[in-house]
């Protein structure tokens, strides 16, 4: 191993390697080790789940159809947008931490407690349900982190959390009316 101008060390077979996967570095927020552990394998979590969460509202998006289609569609493009904005900013705050988010395919289905649908569903009554399983896992978990956090003195990924609940809160209440029994109707 030899280390470049930058400082990283470079692996021959591999290139460059800032930190081992599964691994913490120290932090500069100042956060102990054992504690920005903990913090970070819940945000892992929800990291990963908004990750599915943003993939299945995008996946919604493309193949909405039917008398709402415009207004679903354009609800769904600002929601996978907002879901990709937080999984962002979640993956960020594991680095500042001191953590690697997931971030394969493989990694990211392991730490995901939001799940991905089969690949032939295109309902869009369906599909919407589905999203909000997704949202109401998601805020439970998050709910849970931030209890975590705070009990922990992590305050700055509390608020974090907090505001991004808010988010997801409010798109899980589109959702829900357009699930409503008068919307959506499907044709026969």
């Amino acid at each position: 191993m030899t280390e470049n101008q930058l400082g990283l060390v470079r692996e021959p077979e591999t290139g460059v390697r800032r930190q081992e996967w599964e691994t913490l570095d120290e932090n500069d927020l100042r956060i102990d080790s054992a504690v920005a552990e903990e913090i970070v394998d819940a945000l892992s979590t929800d990291h990963a789940s908004s990750f599915n969460l943003f993939y299945l509202l995008r996946k919604h998006y493309w193949t909405a159809e039917g008398a709402e289609f415009h207004d679903v569609a354009e609800f769904l493009r600002d929601a996978y947008k907002r879901a990709r904005d937080i999984n962002d900013d979640l993956a960020v705050r594991i680095v500042e931490l001191g953590g690697i988010p997931p971030n394969t395919p493989p990694t990211i289905q392991e730490h995901a407690e939001v799940h991905l649908e089969a690949e032939n569903i295109y309902d869009l009554r369906a599909s919407l349900s589905g999203d909000l399983d997704g949202y109401a896992t998601l805020v439970a978990s998050m709910r849970e982190h931030v209890a975590l956090a705070e009990e922990m003195g992590d305050s700055g990924t509390a608020e974090r959390l907090r505001d991004h609940l808010t988010t997801l809160e409010v798109d899980a209440h589109r959702v829900e009316q357009f699930l409503e029994d008068d919307t959506l109707v499907g044709s026969d």
